[in-house]
């Protein structure tokens, strides 16, 4: 028997009727749940009668092991709710209708198939969005919620088709017809997606009694672990199994971190309604964290409303909570690495460090800062499969095999191994090659030289060999892997190698299925693999050894450490802000169970609970006033509710700014005034790093389809009002012939989605036309202008200006969604500065129109616009001429910038 206390015992212990125990953190929810299971094998019933159920593979396979230890058997019924589910319906899925072999898509396949749907049907309002294929996963998402919440499509579109709201309205009729083609799609290829499972698995029990009855009699036991984690699928398979039966139940309202699959901390709640002659016991008395590590966490979590009474104690010794306050985020990464030091010194593993994050993204200056001390450390998760940098590599070397005028991709195959070339004067050779190719262009300078060759040799074997053979080939002749193992640490090296293998066994499965194995139908694949940010997990580090270990909050469930850093504490990061509402189902279409909005702040604070309570002796929580971007960052309001815990638990601390080298610039070619527009300001302000690829190196980036439907646009609207200046009226007619005439005039960059494009801008033209766009009488079209402003040049040029009756009126077209109003006043300004400066044109007002949405908005410009955008423009400036040209890297920014196969800083 294993060693629990009084409280678990009891728990265990409880002989008669469904049982609720509701435990807090680090009280032994899985002891409990262990010795309960050997309290029923010792009663009689058999290891294969009793179903564990619990949420993640990793909790499963920690149970299971557990419980065989502790009776000394097999416990074959543990397992995650999934993994319960689908073997149910391999055996009995029939009975619904699941056909026999199913398979399960996932990842990047099923973004893809919902992706191809989505334009096949080509709906205006996913379709006509400024970047459409973002709308793919959030729509997915959403149709997983619905299938946790047990939704039926009708239901939606019942709501739909009644519903004030008629914006979003109309974006769930086109989701549901969406859906409706997904599903066909699935149920012809024989296909179920994760959530399918679980949606299944309640229907077959509630239409087939009989098999209802039969699982019943198999497991008249049921077990369920973490059961704040469930979400209303995983509830009702539970009230349904265990239907009439004596379920045992354990969770904490105060875990609850998983919101954004389903799951609710009113799970435990609910649990009641379903059975409700169920006793609740509580667990206090927490095994793992000291004392002061408890009081803290308790103070920040009774901030929390509508809690399930507990009084979480500890009887441990350990250290004041330090709350750090750093002068930047820089500082605060090297104060976390040098206290690791620090601890390691003292005698403390590197293992028992962890470092969690409410992002990956918080991460990586962290786990930089380590690595520049020199301490043993392990990111987990912190890249995924395609963001390694040696799948980067692989998948540069093939695009240039593929396509040689491919710039992006060449700077990085020659900066990275084998040739490892300095980026600048690479990027020098590749900007300055008048008129060259840009291997012919390498090839003639001589560090590139015997590399540029191979690249050409290798690219004249692309139309003979399939895909798999070309890689085999290029990783054979360029010596990549040896090359590049002999810049990594052992460990590294190893995983470096393992990804690439994994790769090579990925493109190998391409070609088992696809007719076409050519390098060309491969890359087309992957470019929807890549655009989709579906991915696999890298390889694990074999033999990591002790190292301290940096992760997500998430990622962190369930385990423990001697010392725990958590950074970020600022609004915005830890909390962070609520999602956009846009894909979130209505409150109507929900059970009423669980239509009730939570408070984000709430899973927030409990998310920062769980951190807290991961940590045994040492807790240290820090933030930043200034991250990346220079802007001042607020204190997270949690900080301010864990110091309530009293100076005898808290103790406070200013980390002073760290030494640091100064900047080495990238300095500016040639002289002369710094030269900008709206779009180069917006872009430095973003990211100088990415300004410095295009404005000052002038890497040329693909245009997406996207951006050449914008140029369309433009074209037919110019040409629309070229005709109207001359005194003709645009009918609709001319304007469909306008825009067909632009249209094939230019190329196209996916044959797959033009006609789709194609048709979804003649719509939003004609909409334009309709609502009077094209009725005014253009004083100007496509008008130039530059002006010196504070010892810089600002340039641009206006779509059309119409002179109204008391005003010129700019009219800047927007094919997109609304900007920020941030970017929109930025662009007010400027445009005010350009017109009444360069062009002597007062008073001026600007209207943008965005032709998506069919509004237009006018924007009054004010001095004080004025001013700050003259600031704005005056500080990139300052920057440009410096040569401050740093990273700032963002996960959204990063996934949309066209350099981030080149970038090392890219997340």
């Amino acid at each position: 028997m294993t060693r629990l206390d009084p409280e678990q015992r009891a728990a265990a212990a409880i002989g008669q009727g469904p049982v609720r125990v509701v435990a807090g953190a680090g009280t032994g929810k899985t002891a409990v749940i262990a010795e309960r299971f050997r309290r029923l094998v010792m009663g009689g019933a058999s290891p294969d009668s009793i179903l564990v159920m619990t949420f993640t593979d990793r909790a499963a396979a920690e149970m299971r092991e557990r419980i065989e230890d502790l009776v000394g058997a097999a416990a074959p019924a543990v397992g995650t709710f999934h993994a319960v589910a689908l073997s149910w319906l391999r055996a009995d899925g029939r009975a619904i209708g699941v056909p026999a072999g199913f398979r399960i898509i996932t990842g990047a396949d099923r973004w893809i198939l919902a992706r191809e749907l989505m334009w096949q049907l080509g709906d205006l309002v996913l379709t006509g969005d400024e970047r459409p294929d973002d709308l793919v996963a959030p729509a997915l998402q959403m149709l997983e919620r619905l299938k946790q919440e047990l939704v039926p499509l009708d239901r939606l579109e019942r709501w739909a088709k009644t519903a004030d709201d008629r914006e979003k309205a109309d974006l769930m009729q086109a989701c549901v017809r969406v859906f409706r083609a997904y599903e066909r799609a699935c149920r012809k290829d024989r296909l179920l997606d994760f959530e399918d499972l679980l949606a299944l698995a309640v229907r077959m029990l509630e239409q087939r009694p009989a098999v209802l009855e039969s699982y019943r009699a198999r497991y008249p036991h049921v077990l369920i672990d973490e059961y704040q984690d469930l979400n209303l699928a995983q509830e009702r398979l539970v009230e349904l199994i265990a239907g009439g039966g004596e379920p045992f139940a354990v969770g904490d309202d105060d875990q609850s971190i998983y919101r954004f699959r389903g799951a609710s901390r009113a799970s435990l709640e609910r649990f009641l309604t379903s059975f409700p002659a169920a006793q609740t016991v509580t667990l206090g008395r927490n095994h793992r964290s000291s004392r002061r590590v408890v009081s803290a966490a308790s103070a920040l979590i009774g901030h929390n409303p509508d809690r399930l009474p507990k009084q979480l104690r500890s009887g441990l010794s350990g250290e004041k909570v330090e709350i750090w306050a750093c002068p930047d985020g820089e500082s605060e990464a090297d104060a976390i690495a040098s206290e690791a030091g620090r601890l390691i010194r003292a005698g403390l593993p590197p293992t028992a460090i962890a470092v969690l994050c409410r992002t990956n993204a918080i991460a990586r200056p962290i786990a930089a800062a380590l690595a520049a001390r020199g301490l043993p450390h392990v990111v987990i998760g912190g890249h995924g499969f395609n963001d390694r940098p040696e799948i980067k590599d692989v998948i540069a070397l093939l695009r240039v095999l593929r396509d040689g005028n491919d710039v992006v991709a060449v700077a990085r195959a020659v900066t990275r191994p084998p040739a490892s070339l300095d980026q600048e004067s690479a990027l020098a050779v590749l900007r300055d090659r008048n008129g060259s190719t840009p291997l012919d262009a390498l090839a003639e300078w001589a560090p590139s030289s015997s590399f540029a060759r191979l690249l050409i040799e290798l690219s004249a074997a692309v139309p003979v060999l399939d895909v798999r053979d070309l890689v085999f080939e290029v990783m054979n002749r360029t010596r990549y892997l040896e090359v590049l193992s002999s810049t990594l640490e052992a460990s590294e090296a190893a995983r470096a190698v393992a990804n690439v293998s994994r790769l090579a066994e990925l493109i190998a499965e391409f070609c088992e299925v696809s007719p076409d194995r050519s390098l060309e139908a491969y890359m087309r694949h992957l470019d929807l693999v890549l655009l989709s940010q579906e991915d696999e997990r890298p390889a694990e580090v074999e033999g990591l050894g002790d190292a301290i270990h940096v992760m997500t909050i998430h990622q962190a469930k369930g385990l423990e450490f001697d010392a725990v850093f958590v950074p970020g504490l600022v609004e915005g990061r830890l909390p962070q802000s609520g999602r956009s509402p846009r894909f979130e189902l209505p409150p109507a279409v929900l059970e009423p169970l669980v239509r009730g909005r939570e408070d984000v702040a709430a899973e927030e604070r409990r998310l920062l609970y769980v951190a807290m309570t991961r940590a045994t002796r040492y807790l240290y929580l820090t933030r930043a006033a200034h991250y990346e971007g220079g802007r001042r960052w607020r204190d997270s309001r949690f900080l301010e509710e864990v110091r309530a815990a009293g100076p005898r638990t808290v103790v406070l601390r200013n980390v002073p700014q760290s030494p640091r080298p100064s900047p080495q610039p990238s300095p500016l070619r040639g002289e002369g005034a710094v030269v900008l527009s709206f779009s180069s300001i917006a872009a430095y302000r973003d990211c100088p790093r990415q300004y410095w690829y295009r404005h000052v190196q002038r890497l040329p980036a693909e245009q997406s389809a996207e951006a050449v439907q914008g140029v369309i646009m433009h074209e037919t609207l110019r040409r629309a009002g070229e005709a109207r200046r001359s005194g003709a009226d645009v009918t609709a007619a001319m304007l469909r012939s306008i825009h067909r005439e632009v249209w094939n005039a230019t190329a196209f960059p996916d044959a797959r989605r033009a006609a789709t494009f194609e048709r979804n801008g003649a719509a939003q033209l004609e909409a334009y036309r309709k609502s009077g766009g094209l009725d005014g009488l253009p004083a100007h079209l496509e008008q130039p202008f530059n002006v010196t402003v504070d010892g810089w040049m600002l340039t641009g040029v206006v779509d059309r200006i119409d002179r109204t009756h008391d005003a010129w009126r700019i009219i800047d077209y927007k094919t997109g969604r609304h900007i920020s109003r941030g970017r929109r006043d930025l662009q007010v300004a400027l445009y005010a500065l350009g017109a009444s400066e360069a062009l002597k044109l007062e008073p001026v007002e600007l209207e943008i129109a965005y032709l998506a949405s069919g509004e237009s908005v006018r924007v009054d410009h004010t001095s004080s616009l004025l001013a700050e955008a003259t600031r704005q423009g005056s500080e990139v400036a300052a920057g440009v001429r410096s040569g401050r040209f740093e990273a700032r890297p963002d996960r959204r920014r990063c996934r949309l910038c066209p350099y981030r196969l080149v970038c090392a800083e890219a997340l």
